[in-house]
């Protein structure tokens, strides 16, 4: 992942040095196109959900259409990952996420709920923003790369202040697009959280 991010500087540097304006907005484009997934993903606000079973329903119901898979695949892949280890972080975030064979392309979501629920998390604080993954298994590489993204989303204080607020859901999508222009892909370090291991869930 260092070397990719390497490749992309130098290439970046180059241009910049260069004075091509075109070709660098097509190097910037390209990024963003490859955050394709959590640039589109979905967002829901202040979702009434009385417990972490439920909350997890809402996370498939929402993924389903985005991954062109049935809502009950969806639900029983998360609830499947769930059951290896809590998928909460600490400070209210959660990731819940599942890779399936059965899944014909990733979908995200990005999910705060009006009340915290209990989630198991680490630090046993309730969960009340979750950004929600799934993905299909072959493409395995690809969720690495977009797991870490969504990690850095969920430590951006500008953004999880915008999905407990419930604030307009397009405001968020601008902050998120500002973000992942600024992450470059995998030009930032995995952020170690609580029960992951160097910033990424466990697959």
């Amino acid at each position: 992942m260092q070397a990719a991010s390497d490749a992309f500087s130098k290439a970046l540097s180059a241009r910049l040095h260069d004075n091509r304006p075109a070709r660098i907005g097509c190097l910037l484009e390209s990024t963003l196109n490859n955050h394709e997934p959590l640039l589109a993903m979905d967002i829901s606000l202040a979702a009434i959900v009385p417990h972490k079973e439920a909350a997890i329903a809402l996370a498939a119901d929402r993924l389903s259409q985005g991954a062109g898979m049935p809502y009950g695949d969806v639900k029983a892949a998360l609830m499947e990952r769930e059951t290896l280890g809590s998928t909460a972080l600490a400070r209210g975030l959660a990731m819940p996420h599942a890779m399936a064979r059965a899944c014909p392309r990733p979908a995200c979501a990005l999910i705060g709920l009006a009340t915290p629920v209990d989630f198991d998390a680490p630090d046993n604080v309730g969960v009340d923003v979750m950004v929600a993954l799934i993905w299909p298994q072959s493409r395995v590489k690809e969720f690495i790369r977009t797991s870490s993204l969504a990690s850095r989303i969920l430590l951006d204080p500008a953004i999880v202040e915008a999905a407990r607020s419930a604030v307009d859901p397009e405001r968020i999508r601008s902050l998120l697009r500002a973000r992942l222009f600024t992450f470059r892909s995998t030009s930032l370090p995995c952020v170690p959280m609580a029960g992951h291991v160097d910033g990424l869930p466990r697959l």
